[in-house]
């Protein structure tokens, strides 16, 4: 999946719950404003469980867990950031894996 793609999701994500975060416009174009560079506490919310339902909701959407930080800790305080995270997870949890290399089988004991 592209950054792109995660990110018009996160945002279409983040305005249905948060109200002060405008809606992607219907063309495409960011009309001007930064979401990537968008700050979600304070700017868009003060209520950690707006942020809390909004984490719920990413992580069922991308399949990814905010282990480390949450949305609107300081290691993920933008918009730019969250998608970041979210697309480093998808990317590492869709990297071809290395082949296994077999183990020898284990000598017949005998009888």
């Amino acid at each position: 999946m592209d950054r792109k793609r995660i990110r018009d999701e996160v945002i279409e994500i983040m305005a249905h719950k948060l109200p002060r975060l405008p809606p992607l416009p219907v063309t495409g174009d960011d009309d001007g404003f930064d979401y990537d560079g968008c700050v979600l506490r304070p700017e868009i919310t003060d209520n950690q469980l707006d942020i809390a339902e909004v984490t719920m909701d990413l992580e069922d959407a991308f399949g990814v867990n905010f282990d480390e930080a949450m949305p609107g800790d300081q290691a993920m305080d933008t918009i730019g950031k969250v998608v970041d995270f979210i697309h480093a997870r998808i990317e590492r949890n869709f990297a071809p894996k290395a082949p296994v290399k077999a183990k020898p089988a284990a000598a017949a004991e005998d009888e």
